[in-house]
């Protein structure tokens, strides 16, 4: 079972500022529309086009509309939101058209520590970018990304000073980030944590999942699901129509794959370490394995 972030113990021991967690979300629902779970609203495109998947929102950028919010309390001074994403397209990120997909939102229209989606700097699949309070990125992770990798994105917006910081796998503040642009004081009045859908350059799918908001660092942070020890997938790519898959625990594993746009195609049990996917067609999918309460993610390249 997907676990939420219990940060309270970690948080203490580790020396960390005990602050108010403002919202938290685990998203587990459903399959179907985000709004109309907990707080969840539109406040913009197609009413029930922004989905929960297999306990995660999929914010898709191929032709889905619907921006939604969550609210919660606002607070004065510097607040902090904490997701997992997980990216998934059909080539590396190209173009220049990348439009933000996560964001804090006042009480009207007006959005800041816009995350988005951005082409490798190198020979990796995508990066991520942060704009303190315009559409496009103020500056962008240095470390290229790989689809079908989970990474713990952490931003940071100043509300006095206009400005925000985003890290990425941090495990303190003091940790690489990198800033947005200092934007004219003061920012924007927050009221609720966004999601957005548009049509970008690189039509590139985006799991999210552990939603925190925080007004400290440490409480966006938690501990990630445990990983299945010694997980092993191959070969990858494949065109045999199967995969090998395997691990140090002996104990059952099951498995589920999903294509570029989210949609399930394959929940199964691993039988004697071999999993039948000749039905997929060529491309890029994701596949995610659990066995026990540990829980790893992959992609996986049919040929």
């Amino acid at each position: 079972m997907k676990k939420l972030y219990i940060l309270l113990f970690t948080i203490l021991i580790s020396g960390f500022t005990f602050g108010q967690i403002l919202a938290t979300e685990d998203f587990a629902y459903a399959d179907g529309s985000l709004v109309g779970n907990g707080a969840w609203a539109n406040h913009s495109g197609t009413a029930g086009d922004l989905l929960v998947s297999s306990g995660q929102a999929l914010v898709n950028t191929v032709g889905s509309s619907e921006d939604a919010n969550l609210p919660f309390s606002p607070v004065s001074g510097v607040i902090y939101f904490g997701i997992d994403i997980t990216v998934n397209a059909a080539a590396p990120i190209t173009g220049t058209d990348f439009e933000y997909f996560a964001h804090f939102k006042d009480a009207a229209f007006n959005f800041a520590a816009r995350v988005d989606i951005v082409a490798p700097t190198g020979g990796g699949d995508f990066s991520v970018g942060i704009a303190s309070d315009e559409s496009t990125a103020d500056a962008t992770w240095a470390t290229d990304l790989t689809f079908g990798t989970t990474y713990r994105v952490v931003v940071k917006f100043d509300q006095a000073l206009n400005i925000s910081q985003l890290w990425v796998d941090a495990s303190a503040e003091g940790d690489t980030s990198i800033m947005g642009e200092d934007r004219a004081d003061p920012g924007d009045s927050i009221v609720s944590f966004g999601l957005r859908q548009s049509n970008s350059s690189g039509d590139e799918t985006i799991l999210v999942d552990n939603l925190i908001v925080s007004q400290t660092f440490g409480e966006t942070l938690g501990t990630k699901e445990n990983q299945i020890e010694d997980f092993a997938m191959y070969p990858n790519p494949t065109n045999l129509g199967y995969v090998n898959v395997s691990s140090k625990n002996r104990a059952a594993m099951s498995v589920s794959v999903f294509d570029i746009i989210g949609k399930q195609v394959i929940n199964s049990d691993v039988i004697n370490n071999r999993l039948n996917v000749s039905q997929l067609k060529t491309g890029i999918y994701i596949l995610k394995a659990q066995q026990g309460n540990a829980v790893t993610t992959k992609k996986l390249v049919i040929q």
